[in-house]
C-alpha cells in the first residue's frame, strides 16, 4: 500500500479518545501483514513488532498515538436534538453546519444546528460554547434513543480531498499520519537491516491524558525511542512564528525533555541520509507523548520527530505527502542506525 492510501485508510478508522477499541480489528487489517505481532493492553494501546532475527537485541520505541479528537453525547432533547462536549480539544469554531458521526449499536449521522449571523446581531465571532450547540439527525428522540445513548462518541466524516501539491485534506491527520508514516518507514527495511527489534506504539489517549504512552512505554521498556506527532504548519497568518513550510521535510524538535545526544544523532543521521528536514524547539512542554514516554521507567531516551500540517483539530486537516514521506524515510534511517543501536543499548 502506498503512504497516501496508508495515511487515509489508518485515518478513516474511529477512534476517539476513549473509544480506540472500537476500531482494534480495522487497525489490525491494514498494518499486520507489515509487522510480525500485534499486541493489545487494556487502555486501548496497540503494540506492532517487527523482529530483527538477533537474540538480546536493543528494543526501539516507535510512538505515535491512535486516538483522535471528537465530541461525547451529553444529552438527547425532547425534539430529539443532540447535545454533546468536546473530547480532546476540537476546534469549536468550525463545529457549526458540520457533518458527523454519532457512534452507537447503530451508527448515526448528523449536522451541528448553526445559527446564522442574521439571527445572532449580525456578530460573526458571537458563537456559541459547544455545550450550547445541537446535532440535527433528523430522528425523533423515542428513535434516537434506540440507537445511541449519553456518553456515545461522536466524530467527523471521513472524507478526504486530493489537493494539488502532493496534499490532501481530512480528519484525524493527527496522529494516525504520523502512524501511517512508521508502518511505511517499518515496512521499507528488511528486518536484518534493523538496528534492533522495533516496537509501534500506537498509542492510545494522548488528546486526554497522554497515559497510553506512559504504561506502553512500561510495558515495552525500550532501549531508545522516537515519539512523531504534528505540528503546525506554516500559513499565512502566521509570518511571525518559527513554523516549517509545507515541502520542507520531517520536524526535529529539540525540547529540555528530549535528550540531547540522541537528538544529534538524528540531526547527522537525517543529513547524512539526505533526508528533508527543519529544527524545531520547545522551551517547555513538547505537547506530546515525549512528555510521558521519557519518564517510563528508569527513563527513556528520547527524540521528538514532527509532521507539519494546517489546520490542526479540524474536520480539515492538511498535510503535504512530500513531509510524510520524509517522516517515513527518517523512521527507516533511525531503526537502521547501528551506530545509534550502539550508543543506547542498554
Amino acid at each position: 500500500m502506498d503512504l497516501k492510501s496508508l495515511i487515509t485508510s489508518l485515518c478513516s478508522l474511529y477512534s476517539v479518545s476513549g473509544a480506540e477499541a472500537a476500531s482494534t480489528q480495522g487497525a489490525e487489517h491494514i498494518l499486520y501483514d507489515l509487522f510480525d505481532e500485534h499486541v493489545t493492553d487494556g487502555v486501548g494501546n496497540h503494540v506492532f513488532i517487527k523482529r530483527c532475527g538477533r537474540k538480546n537485541a536493543p528494543k526501539i520505541l516507535l510512538d505515535a498515538h491512535f486516538d483522535e479528537i471528537g465530541m461525547m453525547v451529553t444529552d438527547i432533547t425532547e425534539e430529539g436534538f443532540v447535545r454533546f462536549t468536546n473530547v480532546g480539544g476540537v476546534d469549536t469554531r468550525i463545529l457549526p453546519g458540520a457533518r458527523l458521526i454519532i457512534y452507537g449499536k447503530k451508527n448515526v449521522e448528523g449536522v451541528v444546528c448553526a445559527m446564522p449571523t442574521k439571527l445572532l446581531g449580525g456578530d460573526p465571532d458571537a458563537l456559541p460554547e459547544i455545550g450550547q450547540l445541537y446535532l440535527d439527525t433528523g430522528w425523533s428522540a423515542h428513535e434516537l434513543k434506540k440507537m445511541i445513548s449519553i456518553g456515545a462518541s461522536i466524530g467527523f466524516m471521513p472524507t478526504y480531498t486530493s489537493l494539488l501539491g502532493d496534499r490532501i485534506a481530512g480528519k484525524a491527520f493527527d496522529d494516525k499520519a504520523c502512524g501511517a508514516c512508521i508502518a511505511h518507514g517499518v515496512g521499507a527495511v528488511k528486518a536484518q537491516d534493523m538496528a534492533g527489534d522495533v516496537y509501534f506504539l500506537f498509542s492510545a489517549g494522548e488528546e486526554t491524558s497522554m497515559l497510553g504512552a506512559l504504561t506502553g512505554g512500561g510495558s515495552i521498556a525500550p532501549d531508545y525511542a522516537m515519539v512523531i506527532d504534528v505540528t503546525h504548519a506554516a500559513t499565512p497568518e502566521t509570518v511571525d512564528l518559527p513554523l516549517a513550510s509545507f515541502g520542507s521535510g520531517a520536524v526535529l524538535d529539540y525540547a529540555p525533555i528530549t535528550n540531547r545526544a540522541l537528538t544529534n544523532m538524528v540531526k547527522t543521521l537525517l543529513t547524512d541520509k539526505e533526508i528533508p528536514f527543519t529544527c524545531g524547539a520547545s522551551g517547555g512542554s513538547t505537547g506530546t507523548n515525549a512528555n510521558r514516554l521519557w519518564l517510563t521507567g528508569d527513563g527513556v531516551p528520547t527524540v521528538l520527530v514532527s509532521l507539519p500540517i494546517k489546520n490542526m483539530h479540524s474536520s480539515t486537516e492538511v498535510l503535504d505527502l512530500r513531509d510524510a514521506q520524509a517522516v517515513a524515510d527518517a523512521v527507516s534511517a533511525f531503526i537502521c542506525s547501528k551506530q545509534i543501536g550502539e550508543e543506547f543499548a542498554r
